[in-house]
């Protein structure tokens, strides 16, 4: 519910604000004047590209016969019952009541424009399936300094004081404090361009009925910037996209397998763009007030870097502190109480980057040739996909991989470059942190590889945390021929699923259901041998397999807890015994 209400107030806003900016510049007029005609002339040429530059997710659906009058210098316009109606089937619409613009200065050069807008008090929100949401804002206003020649924006702010969205069919609601949103597009002294934009909600409260749920939010917030090395290339980049906006013959697909093709003829508009969505004080409660869960915060972060040059790298990260679930929907010691997922990718050929562009356009277009020429030239295009993806030649970086329960965390780091597709020149290693290592079963049977963790124990170096508290530390890594390493130990067996070769013993490994046979109860015998500890039941538990990684170590062997033929050569064992027991 939040995240619909918090959308619609978003895309309430940016719609209003662009719609105002629009219709304030071609109203009709009551009397000639030259510059309200050339008002008149923008607002008709905006509305009739409303449908095609948002591929027919939106088009202007008429209002009463607005108002456009001199105010002393500055003009203003009056839009009363707006609509717009969504082209998404089954199509809805949204009515506002009154939008007010003012220009409050015009610029001597007329490059630019500025307005004062009050928005819409009243809203309307009326689905396709006819379910009707009413919206009120409190003193909603907002800024704009936009383009005199193209009518594009170049510094938009929009405040809200406060808001209310009722859902009439269901009798849900939600409430904002104040809102406020700011973009802006700067010319940089070297040619070059940067846009900042940030969006900030606080004080967001909402019940849903026909959970019922409830809950509040503190805040919820973004910020964003990109940037250019050419303003330049912006604007050609915006005038190609605008006039495929513009080809209401082009179906939506067609257009953007269009935009796809022109990129490659574009010079680079974008270096770099970045932006994060945060959410502070998120709290859910029962119809009776209980919380069920909690969180302090969380955000997701993106950055995407190096777009004009030859090598490009985007860093994603996810994360959250402070997550507290009520135990009748989740035990205690299975909360995530904080939870890091932050990786990245460098080193990505722009060069390319660009190929997979132009091979993936050639794979989306239909350009009227027979089917079998379509099929061919499409066969041509993904071979040239598959060209550009092994130029690319990336390094993955994880940066932290974090999860933190009550009583178990792991903190995982690592790199990996090249691709195993490609063993050369492929290397992948990093290091992970253990806290809580006897605690990990009770987390529960999903775990993978479950049972190997008495084996991970036998492999992990202990070591105490700066607070005293006990760790395990894992160095993993992966190069041909060694796939799989865990503290130098070769673990890559535990993934090979291969019968052993006639007249040879079977690998015993961990498994589930556990291996059985007289194999592995003639192991279980050599062990208590020489002075390992184990069943003798002929089951090749988790237990069975800890005690021989014991052995491994202790005799100077690979530690993988797999017998295989130099662990039988060293508990005497016949190396290449006739197979008995199950199947491996």
């Amino acid at each position: 519910m939040k995240h619909h209400y918090i959308n619609s107030m978003v895309r309430l806003g940016i719609r209003a604000a662009a719609l105002a900016l629009a219709l304030v510049l071609a109203t009709p007029c009551r009397a000639a004047d030259a510059e309200l005609e050339q008002f008149k002339s923008k607002i008709e040429m905006f509305v009739g590209r409303l449908g095609p530059s948002t591929n027919g997710m939106l088009k202007w659906a008429g209002s009463n016969p607005y108002e456009i009058r001199r105010d002393g210098n500055a003009l203003v316009a009056i839009i009363a019952n707006g609509q717009l109606a969504f082209g998404t089937a089954p199509a809805g619409r949204l009515t506002f009541d009154r939008i007010e613009i003012r220009q409050i200065e015009q610029k001597e050069d007329r490059t630019l424009i500025d307005l004062a807008l009050q928005l819409p008090t009243e809203v309307t929100l009326t689905g396709g399936d006819g379910a009707v949401a009413k919206i009120s804002l409190k003193d909603g206003t907002a800024t704009a300094s936009i383009e005199g020649r193209s009518g594009r924006g170049r510094e938009t702010v929009i405040r809200i004081a406060g808001a209310r969205l009722d859902q009439l069919d269901t009798g849900a609601w939600a409430t904002i404090g104040p809102l406020s949103m700011a973009s802006k597009l700067t010319p940089e002294p070297n040619g070059g361009w940067s846009g900042p934009i940030e969006l900030a909600v606080s004080d967001i409260e909402y019940f849903a009925p026909q959970v019922p749920l409830g809950g509040e939010m503190k805040r919820i917030a973004f910020t964003g910037r990109s940037a250019g090395p050419r303003l330049d290339a912006l604007d050609q980049f915006r005038d190609a996209v605008e006039k495929l906006q513009a080809d209401a013959s082009r179906s939506p697909e067609a257009r953007g397998a269009a935009f796809l093709a022109m990129l490659p003829s574009i010079p680079t508009p974008f270096d770099s763009m970045s932006g994060e969505l945060a959410v502070d004080g998120f709290r859910v409660r029962s119809l009776t007030g209980e919380v069920l869960a909690s969180l302090t915060s969380a955000a997701i972060t993106t950055a995407i870097t190096g777009l004009g040059g030859d090598a490009a790298a985007i860093r994603f990260t996810i994360r959250h502190e402070g997550l507290d679930v009520a135990p009748s929907i989740l035990e205690e010691g299975k909360v995530p109480r904080r939870v890091v997922f932050d990786l990245g990718i460098s080193d990505m050929s722009t060069q390319a980057l660009g190929k997979l562009v132009r091979a993936a356009s050639e794979i989306r277009e239909e350009n009227g040739a027979v089917e079998s020429e379509n099929q061919v030239r499409k066969q041509r295009a993904l071979e040239q996909v598959l060209g550009a993806a092994a130029m690319l030649n990336p390094v993955l970086h994880i940066y932290d991989i974090a999860i933190d329960t009550k009583d178990v965390g792991l903190d995982l780091t690592g790199e990996v470059k090249g691709t195993p597709l490609a063993p050369k020149g492929y290397t992948a290693a990093g290091d992970a942190v253990l806290r809580g290592f006897d605690a990990i079963p009770k987390l529960g049977a999903w775990l993978p590889f479950a049972e190997y963790l008495p084996v991970l124990k036998e492999i992990g170096i202990g070591q105490a945390a700066p607070d005293g508290t006990p760790r395990v530390n894992f160095h993993w890594g992966s190069a041909p021929p060694k796939w799989i390493t865990i503290n130098g130990n070769d673990v890559a067996v535990w993934f090979d699923g291969a019968e052993p070769e006639p007249g040879r013993s079977r690998l015993l490994k961990p498994s589930d259901p556990a291996m059985q046979g007289d194999d592995v109860r003639s192991v279980q015998h050599a062990l208590a041998k020489v002075g390992v500890s184990t069943e003798q039941d002929g089951v090749y538990s988790a237990a069975t397999a800890a005690a021989i990684a014991r052995f491994q170590k202790q005799n100077g062997l690979n530690v993988s807890g797999v017998v295989d033929r130099a662990t039988r050569q060293r508990l005497g064992l016949a190396g290449d015994t006739t197979l008995q027991g199950g199947r491996n």
